[in-house]
């Protein structure tokens, strides 16, 4: 049998340069990071479009005839990945050995001068792309030059090269070993005018992190503005509401440092913000010393990061030490005077904050010091890749619980390593991160760090609006025009002299009390709906087996039987093939079916959206034989005790009820298969009536309770918090609204909730008006 060799068409290299570089600009780059492998503490980039030519320019160690033959020429060359360190320690760029083919992309010529400090003469490497185009020709066809020049120094060709061009060649004075490559471009493939080539600029600007003090400077030159441009100076974020800095070790182990920039302090002090409930419950973060020192701490682990979290697939181990810092930046507003007023806002000069978001806005990825496109590039589809427009959707207002931040608001610097995060790899295609499920765990950890600023000025600006609304008076201010267009209502006197105005006011304000009420009637039915979703949800699995096997037979169809078939032939069959006995299976589960419907709709029934006075017992019967049926399916103890709970009235709607005991018994059932949970399997309510307090209601589960991650417990009853969580990577899939139904429910009765247990086991106690 003979062996018959693999061999690669000469295409496949003009595919590699011409395709894994979207744009010009990126080659560029792909080549400035050779320099910075080759320790060069120099990047030179000469774009000439006057002569048609690119130069990319660099002192680093140079390359041997020997090293050109057995790396340079090798496609896919495993070198950086076998020795990913240089000799100046640097990690390396690159990987994959294809970085090359970024010169293809921008000409059809290229010359190479290359000299190591211990050659006595210049190597010239020159190569024709378009050869690569020869018909039927194999990659082996295809040869480049190599030759030895007269020239001795790299460094005089450098210099001769910028002078040519008018730079001045300070740029070379701690350039003094005579080692590098030049690296000439001819007959470019693009239209290099003055707005690419700024463009260029601006990439480079954000090629490494700001405040990163780097031994590789860059320098960008045009022919065609020769004093337009220079050095490249990173660009630096100074001007922020909010920084947060988050270091994040081997172990897992995370320190988070909070900054707060947005609020005058003083201003705060005056308003009595360090007087209010929550500096009171939690000084260790916005105490007075706290806000006058500018920042806190919080110290978790990315398991913390994300609670409920399962890690099936120990996805946590593979994400490796990394770097975040997130800036937030309000692109206006503030500085009416009744926002004044109720925030005391620093002065921002908000035209420059919003030019610079245009230019260099979005969250960044670095690794290695350099940067990974397209992550959080202005201008493209990758800008918001870890879709935080799709959060602000939920809640976009600071002010109203569960705030999200938008995008445009955003600026960030993520650093990861070759070294540290293995399991981030390239894609082919040299733009981003291969997607698999430790990185969507990573962009998930992201969130949830910048989840950790969004919780905190929520609750700094409620509480500044709590303040205001106390201050001003604003519930009595309703309610005194409420009073007085009632009184005119009935027909009282007035004493206004300016009847015609008082009479539109009137009117203004009944409409108003008149929609409200409609809006409160729409929420009641939003809540219902979604405590209905949660619960189908909850018990998908046992629906869809249903539905799936749905059939029109019933008691009618065995009558129809009965008459066609001998009933002794019947009974001689195995059960398995006993069509009576089948069509006896089918009709249980019909009656599951129905049992879920008549559970489903009837929660949205008119009438349980009307006020009324509920006879509690009564409507406790009814809710326990519901649930007895389902839970006893799922192996569920679930029991009632009323105490002497024998004649109580609920004044308010049934579907307020609802939302709050079904929601509890669904994330109880949830509670039940997680895998810490026992085989125990109980839920109990306890009703007790007083007088003069109420209703009193004590629930409890055996289940394993909140999840240990859960620092703050009272968290869950803000919107959107949720620990039902994917098991690869960690992406929030709960909606976190039940125990934020249950408040807002429990609040507009001027209700009480608090828990009582939180772990193991839960119990909450709750106190409703009679």
């Amino acid at each position: 049998m003979a062996e018959v060799p693999f061999t690669v068409s000469a295409r496949t290299a003009r595919l590699i340069g011409q395709e894994n570089f979207a744009n010009a600009g990126g080659a560029i780059i792909e080549l400035i990071k050779n320099s910075y492998d080759a320790d060069s503490i120099i990047g030179i980039v000469v774009v000439d479009p006057i002569d048609d030519q690119i130069f990319i320019i660099d002192g680093g160690i140079g390359m041997t005839e020997e090293k050109i033959r057995s790396h340079w020429m090798i496609i896919g060359t495993d070198d950086k990945l076998e020795d990913p360190f240089s000799t100046d320690s640097r990690v390396k760029t690159g990987a994959k050995g294809i970085g090359r083919f970024a010169i293809d992309r921008l000409g059809s010529k290229c010359d190479m001068f290359t000299k190591p400090i211990d050659n006595e003469k210049v190597i010239k490497w020159s190569v024709d792309w378009e050869k690569f185009n020869q018909k039927s020709a194999v990659i082996s066809d295809i040869k480049a030059d190599l030759n030895t020049i007269e020239d001795e120094s790299i460094i005089h060709l450098a210099k001769d090269i910028l002078t040519s061009y008018g730079i001045d060649d300070s740029i070379f004075e701690e350039w003094t070993e005579d080692k590098g490559t030049i690296i000439r471009i001819s007959e470019l493939r693009d239209d290099w005018h003055q707005k690419a080539i700024a463009i260029l600029y601006s990439n480079l600007e954000l090629l490494v992190p700001p405040k990163i003090v780097s031994k590789f400077d860059i320098h960008l030159f045009s022919s065609l503005n020769p004093i337009g441009y220079g050095k490249v100076d990173s660009t630096v974020c100074d001007d922020y509401d909010y920084k947060i800095v988050s270091t994040n070790d081997e172990e897992g182990n995370v320190n988070i440092k909070i900054y707060r920039n947005e609020l005058n302090f003083d201003e705060l002090d005056m308003i009595g913000f360090f007087n209010s409930e929550i500096v009171e419950n939690s000084p260790e973060i916005y105490g007075k010393e706290i806000f006058h020192q500018g920042y806190f701490e919080h110290n978790t682990t990315l398991k913390g990061l994300l609670p409920g979290f399962n890690d099936v697939d120990n996805n946590i181990a593979k994400i490796g030490s990394f770097d975040f810092e997130f800036y937030f930046m309000k692109r206006g507003g503030g500085q009416e005077k009744d926002e004044i007023q109720k925030y005391p806002y620093k002065s921002v000069n908000y035209r420059d904050r919003v030019k610079w978001l245009n230019e260099f806005g979005g969250i960044k990825l670095f690794r290695d010091y350099f940067r990974v496109r397209p992550y959080g590039e202005v201008r493209s589809n990758s800008f918001d890749w870890l879709d935080l427009g799709k959060r602000a959707l939920q809640n976009p207002t600071v002010t109203r619980p569960g705030y999200k931040v938008r995008p445009q608001q955003t600026y960030g610097i993520v650093n990861i390593s070759r070294i540290h995060n293995v399991s981030f790899e390239d894609k082919s295609s040299r733009e981003g991160i291969q997607e698999n499920d430790a990185f969507a765990l990573f962009k998930n950890i992201l969130i949830e760090i910048i989840n950790v600023f969004e919780n905190d000025r929520n609750q700094v600006m409620m509480t500044l609006k709590k303040i205001y609304d106390e201050n001003n008076k604003r519930e009595q201010a309703k309610e005194e025009a409420k009073n007085k267009a009632k009184e005119k209502q009935s027909g009282k006197p007035s004493d206004d002299p300016n009847e015609e105005d008082t009479d539109t006011l009137v009117k203004g304000v009944l409409a108003f009390e008149e929609e409200n009420e409609d809006l409160k009637d729409e929420q009641k039915l939003l809540r219902v709906l979604a405590s209905a979703g949660m619960i189908v949800t909850s018990f998908a699995h046992e629906l869809k087996n249903m539905s799936d096997s749905l059939l029109p037979r019933t008691s009618d169809l065995k009558l129809i039987l009965s008459g066609l078939i001998d009933k002794n032939k019947i009974d001689e069959l195995p059960e398995e093939l006993n069509p009576i006995i089948l069509i006896n299976d089918i009709q249980e589960q019909d009656k599951k079916l129905k049992h879920w419907l008549d559970f489903s709709l009837g929660a949205v029934k008119k009438d349980k959206r009307t006020r009324k006075n509920i006879d509690l017992v009564d409507y406790l019967i009814k809710f326990e034989r519901l649930w007895n049926s389902i839970l006893q399916k799922k192996k569920i103890e679930f029991s009632i005790k009323r105490g002497v709970f024998s004649e109580v009235f609920f004044k308010g709607h049934e579907i307020d009820l609802d939302s709050i005991f079904n929601n509890l018994i669904a994330n109880s059932v949830d509670a039940f298969n997680r895998s810490d949970a026992t085989d125990t399997r109980k839920i109990e309510f306890r009703f007790e009536y007083d007088i003069k307090t109420g209703i009193s209601v004590v629930y409890e589960d055996s289940g394993p309770g909140l999840e240990k991650e859960i620092v703050d417990p009272n968290k869950i009853f803000l919107p959107f918090v949720s620990t039902k969580r994917d098991e690869h990577t960690g992406e929030q899939i709960g909606t976190g609204l039940g125990m934020w139904i249950i408040k807002s429910v429990i609040d507009e009765y001027n209700g009480s909730i608090r828990l009582s247990k939180v772990r193991p086991g839960f119990q909450i106690n709750i106190k409703l008006p009679a």
